[in-house]
């Protein structure tokens, strides 16, 4: 009987040491297939971020009065690289991320063509700011105005830039490829960009800055559309929080210990330390800083240690009256363009700029914690160098100066003055509601899932279902008023708002029901924020509705505060957009 019991339990420890060998034989197989995986697809950092383009050294010609064809050619392909340290799927334009800086004068046309050289996946590419004046075929959002360019295939955009001047970017617009990578900068220079006038500006420099995850962003939309995901196991609807944040494609990570919440916890990553990126600007001289935030959920707020001053002279392509800042809150999409100058002519060194995630604008509402984030104070960092040999790793003069800010929301609507002055677009009073309408906002339950709502119409793919095709046949009633909850014949996971009425202005009410501020943008139109408040518009009932008609703020991607609302107007003036 003993002899039967000895047999049974060294039975059990061999089968036991059995799958542990199989354990460790499958994890050096996975190890050793991601580390040749690595070698043999690796693209050198300096090849990866283009600092000459992000630097704005290019020798590009201001100039105005002749028209010019600028053309591009972007091949689209899928890569593991490691811009935070951790080896991972990416998307990038020409073996870059940030992809090719687009670079042309006001009145330019640029042609780009898109080669989608990877082998499962469509795409598009959008032109973030561009209004798109009689090209909306041209504005890149699949299945609504184009359909996205298949595996193996090209499409070629042709875009004239009219009366637009600035910093703009472009960004895949197809599933969440920019998550992986797909961005890059738009400059759109004009000799008649009115700048300060008595500031003398030596250099220009290219800022992005964004949240980076370590896993790949078609897995991440998957989880996350299920009622249960990776990082948030029992509360569905919670959006991942970013592993890392990048500024100009890169980061300093120092850390491989750490555990990421996005990664599958399964695979181990391969993990290395990385670098910061860097800015020089010339020494004793003001410097021309093009922010722009390429995140995919959070704001971020923007600081340089021992620079307590930042002046805003750009607010999504529109020249401002100067503002003088300690920092800048950047929403998903945002562009801001500020000079930066040395305290001191004497001032030399390297400065960290920070890109900061403001903690009470998103933590109380992530159940969970990251610890990457956690270790790095939920930032990340590149150095400002005014040495013209600057070394990445060691900052100088660090002298932090700027709480940050909890009260996640842009600038007041009212401290930006347009210096090209425009009045607000006045209601049609004729059909004063058949241009007009009032939205909602709000994060509510739908079935076993929390999704985020626009009255009531919630995200879902679109590959049988594209708008583009269904409107088609669509005979829309103009002369009736059905109304903002109107979807005609489309699905239910596509709003449609009808404005019927050309060249009228248009005015649309946006209430945020949710307790956290969200960007909303605008493809096609400058808008204008003519009214904003606590609480909802209420069709223009509420007493705590604030109006600014003789020269609106005008912007593409503005912040809608918490349970409070904002009212835009446009003209309807670029058809089918």
């Amino acid at each position: 009987m003993w002899l039967l019991i000895c047999r049974r339990i060294l039975l059990g420890v061999g089968w036991v040491l059995v799958w542990a060998f199989l354990v460790f034989l499958l994890t050096f197989i996975m190890a050793f297939i991601m580390a040749a995986w690595k070698l043999s697809s690796s693209i050198p950092l300096d090849k990866l971020v283009n600092t000459t383009e992000l630097n704005l050294q290019t020798g590009f010609k201001v100039e105005s009065g002749k028209q010019r064809l600028r053309e591009y050619e972007f091949d689209v392909t899928r890569r593991r690289e490691a811009p935070s340290g951790v080896w991972k799927k990416m998307v990038l334009v020409n073996g870059q991320s940030p992809g090719p800086l687009i670079e042309v004068n006001t009145g330019d046309i640029v042609r780009v063509k898109v080669n989608n050289l990877i082998w499962d996946e469509s795409t598009t590419i959008h032109w973030h700011g561009i209004h798109q004046r009689n090209t909306t075929w041209m504005d890149g959002v699949a299945g609504i105005s184009q359909c996205a360019i298949p595996p193996g295939k090209s499409f070629t955009y042709e875009i004239e830039i009219i009366d637009q001047r600035g910093t703009f970017w472009y960004h895949a617009h197809s599933k969440v490829q920019y998550t992986g990578g797909l961005y890059g900068p738009i400059v759109v220079h004009d000799p008649d960009e009115r700048l300060p006038p008595d500031v003398d500006i030596a250099a220009e420099r290219i800022v992005f800055m964004g949240g980076s995850f370590h896993a790949y962003g078609e897995d991440l939309l998957e989880s996350y559309l299920q009622p249960s995901s990776a990082w948030s196991p029992s509360v569905p609807g919670v959006k991942p929080l970013p592993d890392v944040i990048l500024i100009n494609g890169l980061t300093a990570f120092t850390n491989c210990n750490h555990t990421s919440s996005t990664w599958p916890s399964f695979m181990p990553p391969i993990c290395e330390l990385s670098s910061r990126q860097f800015t020089t600007p010339m020494p004793n001289t003001t410097t021309h800083l093009r922010l722009i935030n390429h995140s995919s959920f959070t704001s971020l707020y923007f600081t340089i240690d021992s620079h307590p001053y930042l002046t805003i002279i750009e607010i999504d392509r529109v020249e401002v009256e100067p503002i003088t800042v300690p920092g800048i809150h950047l929403n998903i999409g945002q562009r801001y363009s500020v000079l930066v100058s040395p305290i001191h002519s004497t001032t030399t060194g390297s400065f960290v700029m920070k890109a900061t995630i403001p903690k009470s604008c998103f933590l109380p509402y992530v159940p969970y914690t990251s610890e990457i984030l956690e270790s790095v104070n939920h930032q990340g960092t590149a150095l400002l160098s005014y040495s013209p040999n600057p070394n990445s790793s060691l900052p100088q003069n660090i002298k932090p100066v700027v709480d940050i800010p909890q009260n996640c929301t842009n600038l007041p609507f009212n401290l930006p003055v347009p210096i090209r002055k425009m009045a607000a677009f006045p209601p049609d009073t004729a059909h004063p509601s058949r241009n007009t309408h009032e939205i909602n906002f709000q994060f509510q339950q739908a079935g076993p899932v929390n999704r985020i709502f626009i009255n009531r119409t919630s995200y879902s793919p679109l590959p049988h279902s594209a708008q583009l095709w269904l409107s088609l046949p669509q005979t829309l009633d103009s002369d009736s008023d059905p109304g903002s909850y109107n979807n005609y014949n489309f699905p239910l996971n596509q709003q449609v708002l009808l404005l019927p009425d050309p060249n009228k202005t248009v005015q649309i009410a946006i209430n945020n029901r949710d307790i956290m501020e969200h960007p909303f943008h605008l493809h096609g139109h400058p808008l204008r924020t003519v009214a904003w408040g606590p609480g909802e518009f209420s069709g223009g009932t509420n007493p705590n509705t604030t109006w600014n008609l003789p020269n609106p703020m005008r912007r593409d991607t503005l912040t809608i505060p918490g349970l409070s609302h904002v009212v835009i107007r446009f003209l309807a003036d670029n058809p089918d957009i």
